[in-house]
């Protein structure tokens, strides 16, 4: 549905190509989709990280779990692969290649016992937070209990933000 929205916006430039992800919980399906982006207007937005990992902590308080914490590898992670997505035009948690967020992980020698990623594109935080929470699969990420740190990244450009969110116990 989102590819579907963002197509008709014009955010897209083609349809969505679907690959099963094994290692993502419930057996999420892998949605890579090309951008209609500029590299050129991209920045960075830590206010915007910040009240993801408030509104983040908020939920899991509300089910009684405890607070994640950011965490510095897991935000350059993530950082890495928000850039990666707007140079080279595309939206998924696999890179072209096929790497995965957990091949990202090994890549910076990251160690976890329990991982997972949200990734958001929407026009701003209230709404991208939005999005994941009605999401099952980011909701679950979101309301793990084995999770206790993150890494996330928000990155504006002309035509939204772009939300990463890493997870690891």
């Amino acid at each position: 549905m989102l590819d579907t929205l963002l197509f008709a916006s014009g955010l897209l430039l083609s349809g969505p190509e679907r690959t099963p992800i094994v290692s993502m919980p419930a057996g999420e399906t892998e949605t890579s989709v090309k951008l209609n982006l500029s590299a050129s207007h991209v920045a960075e937005r830590q206010a915007d990280a910040a009240a993801m990992l408030r509104d983040l902590n908020a939920a899991r308080a509300r089910t009684g779990l405890a607070p994640v914490r950011m965490d510095s590898d897991l935000c350059a992670i993530a950082r890495s692969h928000a850039v990666d997505m707007v140079t080279r035009r595309y939206f998924g948690h696999n890179t072209p290649e096929g790497a995965t967020p957990f091949d990202r992980m090994d890549k910076f020698g990251f160690k976890y016992g329990w991982a997972g990623e949200n990734l958001a594109l929407d026009v701003d935080q209230p709404s991208a937070h939005k999005l994941l929470w009605r999401s099952n699969d980011h909701r679950e990420n979101m309301l793990e209990p084995h999770f206790s740190r993150v890494g996330i990244v928000a990155v504006a450009t002309e035509r939204g933000e772009i939300f990463v969110e890493d997870f690891a116990d």
